[in-house]
This record gives C-alpha cells, sequence and structure tokens, in this order.
C-alpha cells in the first residue's frame, strides 16, 4: 500500500472517531511551573492514568477514558532558549494591563531571568541547570508579555479544537496554570467556552500573588469570567502554595497518605475531591449526544 493511501486511511479513521466523540467532554490539563525537562507525552499519561485510576476507584465503570483526556502543554515556551512569543492586540484588556504595569520592575525581573537562562549553559549538573532554567522561566512569565500571550495561546489553541470537534470542556488547571488560564479566560466575553473550571494548588485567590504574575492594580477583583461556566477551587491542607478562593467554591482536602509532595498536580488527580467534580462535570456537560448509563451510576442524575 503506497504512503499516500496510508495517509488517507489514517485522517478518515481520524475524522471517524472526531465524529463519534462530538458532543463527549473532553477535559483538559494545565500543568504548572517547574515542567520544562519533562517529557510531554509521558507526562500526560502519567496525568491521565492517575486521573483514570481514581475514576475506577470511585466507580466500577468509570465513563471517562483516555480519548476524553488532554494535557495543555506551555513549558517549551518559557524555556529560556526558547524564541516563541507572541502580542496582545491593541484592544485586549491584557495588553492594556500589560502597558500600564511596572516597566521598570520588568526590566529588572528580565535581566535577572537572561543571566540565569545565560548561567544554564555554564552548569554542567543536570539537576542544578533544571532548576536555574525553571527559575529563568518563572522570570520569564513575569517579565515578558509576549512568553505569557504565547503560552495562553497554547490554552487557546486546545480550546478552539474541543470547540470545533464539538466537545464541551472540563479545564483543570494546576498552580502557575490557573493563572495563565484565568488571564487567557477573563479575555474573552462569549459564554460557556470552559462549562466547567477546576483550578488545583493554585495560588489564584491572593491578589498580590494575581498581581505580580499577570499585572493589575488594586482595583482588580476576583471575578468568574463570563466564558467560565462553574468554578471550583481545590486545596490540599498541606499544599503551602494553594490560596483559598473568595468566589465560587472552595474546597479544603487531605492529599494521599503517599504522596510526598502536596502541591503535586498527581497528588491532586489521584485524590476523590477532585476526581468527583470532574466526574460530576464531564457528565453534566452532555448537551447533543445521550449520556452514558456509568454517569448515572456514578452521579445518580
Amino acid at each position: 500500500m503506497s504512503r499516500s493511501a496510508i495517509a488517507l486511511l489514517v485522517l478518515a479513521a481520524l475524522s471517524a472517531g472526531a465524529q463519534q466523540d462530538r458532543g463527549r467532554p473532553v477535559v483538559l490539563l494545565v500543568h504548572g511551573r517547574g515542567m520544562l525537562d519533562r517529557d510531554t507525552a509521558a507526562t500526560r499519561k502519567m496525568w491521565s492514568s492517575a486521573l483514570t485510576e481514581a475514576l475506577h476507584g470511585l466507580t466500577p465503570s468509570s465513563p471517562i477514558t483516555d480519548r476524553d483526556i488532554r494535557a495543555v502543554w506551555y513549558a517549551d515556551v518559557l524555556d529560556p532558549r526558547s524564541t516563541l512569543g507572541c502580542e496582545y492586540a491593541r484592544t485586549d484588556p491584557r495588553a492594556r494591563r500589560e502597558r500600564a504595569d511596572d516597566q521598570q520592575f520588568k526590566g529588572v525581573v528580565g535581566v535577572v531571568g537572561n543571566l540565569l537562562g545565560a548561567l544554564t549553559l555554564m552548569v554542567s549538573d543536570s539537576e542544578s541547570g533544571t532548576e536555574i532554567r525553571s527559575l529563568a522561566a518563572d522570570a520569564s512569565f513575569l517579565s515578558d508579555g509576549r512568553k505569557r500571550c504565547a503560552s495562553e495561546n497554547r490554552l487557546a489553541a486546545e480550546l478552539d479544537r474541543a470547540r470545533q470537534e464539538g466537545r464541551p470542556v472540563i479545564l483543570v488547571a494546576h498552580s502557575l496554570g490557573s493563572l495563565v488560564a484565568y488571564d487567557y479566560l477573563s479575555s474573552r466575553s462569549d459564554s460557556g467556552v470552559v462549562r466547567r473550571f477546576i483550578t488545583v494548588g493554585s495560588p489564584i485567590g491572593s491578589p498580590d500573588i494575581r498581581r505580580l504574575l499577570i499585572g493589575g492594580d488594586s482595583t482588580d477583583v476576583l471575578t468568574r469570567p463570563s466564558s467560565v461556566g462553574d468554578w471550583v477551587n481545590i486545596r490540599n491542607e498541606n499544599d503551602p502554595f494553594a490560596v483559598p478562593l473568595p468566589i465560587g467554591r472552595d474546597l479544603i482536602v487531605t492529599p494521599p497518605a503517599d504522596e510526598t509532595d502536596p502541591h503535586e498536580l498527581v497528588g491532586y488527580l489521584r485524590g476523590s475531591a477532585t476526581v468527583r467534580e470532574v466526574l460530576s462535570g464531564w457528565c453534566a456537560a452532555f448537551s447533543s449526544v445521550t449520556r452514558p448509563a456509568a454517569c448515572r451510576d456514578a452521579t445518580g442524575k
């Protein structure tokens, strides 16, 4: 069989799969900081396995499968070696906020980030190099609006993909990823883009941290974006980076007993609170197709 024939068969199979899943919700997972040297496919598989394992612990016939879970990856954008970036449209509220922010502070942070990026080229120890690059990536997020724009565009692309496929979205955002998601979703005025927004291990409830990482001033108030239907914040009681959310639902949970780092995304995905919120939101998001019977068994609806 020729390559062109094989390619046509693959495209036909993908098209058939997309049509079959139309109306079926999809879970998008947005990572936090410190992911620069992680293997994207392996990490996504680890997250998916953690979530599906927890789902099977909740109900023996979990309706959410691996094809319903996707990762939104932006770590490579913040890599100090990356040239990726974009500009907000001038009418975008993020662009206006960017122009109003403290440019002197951003300049200092940018210089520090450049120095850290250069330092990674001189460090022979791989573990030390990774941590320095992670710090440089953090500085890049703080100081460079082009990097934040490109990071948020990764989420925009996955949301557009889901919309084109006719798939409602359940969005789970961890740590720094919750700020990436909130900043982007706040720029949209259309409703129902995300059916349920689940933040885990998130500092987004802190006004000072929001202003530091995505800008703004004392007049900025945390509100549920019109593009979000329902917002749930989940924080492990031992997670030092998780902050209470003054709006929506704020849930305090206990991390799994064998989880050494209470801030890790895997620990949250394995937790009963997170999996219940994902499953109930996923089941409720069905509209144009029949909800799986397993949803009734698991949620009673």
